[in-house]
């Protein structure tokens, strides 16, 4: 089966996905979004078992939602100019019956509830959270540094919400990876266990066992979710214990330099 094809914009994304990155290692500075997005009832979504639309992708939407009504708050433009716009016409999405023109006397909060009510401003953050999550799954330090942020609501806050989702001792329950989820993972990590870069393709030796490891365990508030699975070797998974949440930063380069 062929795979999906996925175009991406390169406008603004990279800037998108300092911000997200950014957030993630850092988010006192944001403490109360964070809040906004996973406390309370809204914890429930950290514990749903390998959903394809994940909690990252979450994430990624109320970040870009945030910015575009800030942008409209501190923006001196008007109607068609603001960062909102910008996306839009970068992410070929139409303006269907909105006429940013007609708004031109109006306050930047107007002409943004008239894009909600076309769903245009939904749109938009799904879109190009597809995009961030396209170039940051890659990244297994912003993958571990999200599922750390989100772990105390994992341990803290979910349970009062979905208490049957964990064991006795407080932990998620573990659940069996499915099949798409190891594909994503194994062909992210080109085949290689991410500590020690023993190859586990199997095409030239069948000594080392493939393990899908959670890079936050659950014993830590790691959850269900291909965000927080890397490839590793038995000897490497089996050697760092349930309670570490070993990563590594290399990645394999294109050519010798």
């Amino acid at each position: 089966m062929v795979s999906q094809l996925q175009l991406v914009s390169t406008t603004d994304l990279y800037y998108i996905c300092q911000m997200v990155d950014g957030v993630t290692r850092e988010p006192g500075a944001y403490l109360r979004n964070v809040e906004d997005i996973f406390g309370d009832m809204s914890s429930s979504g950290l514990v749903r078992t390998y959903p394809k639309w994940t909690c990252f992708h979450d994430f990624v939407e109320a970040i870009i939602s945030s910015v575009i009504f800030e942008d409209a708050e501190r923006s001196e433009g008007s109607p068609g100019k603001y960062w909102v716009d910008y996306l839009l016409r970068s992410n070929s999405i139409g303006y269907s019956s909105v006429n940013p023109s007609e708004f031109d006397q109006c306050d930047g909060y107007e002409y943004l509830e008239a894009l909600q009510q076309e769903n245009l401003i939904a749109k938009l953050c799904e879109t190009v959270s597809k995009q961030v999550f396209h170039v940051l799954f890659s990244n297994r330090g912003t993958m571990s540094a999200f599922g750390h942020m989100v772990s105390g609501y994992v341990l803290h806050t979910a349970p009062s919400f979905v208490p049957e989702a964990f064991n006795k001792a407080g932990y998620l329950l573990r659940a069996s990876i499915p099949t798409w989820a190891e594909s994503a993972v194994f062909h992210r990590d080109k085949g290689r266990c991410v500590l020690c870069q023993t190859d586990l393709t199997k095409l030239f030796s069948q000594q080392s066992q493939i393990h899908y490891d959670h890079v936050v365990p659950l014993a830590h508030g790691g959850m269900n979710c291909v965000t927080n699975l890397q490839l590793t070797c038995s000897r490497c998974n089996l050697g760092k214990g349930a309670r570490s949440s070993d990563t590594s930063r290399e990645y394999e380069v294109w050519y010798d330099y």
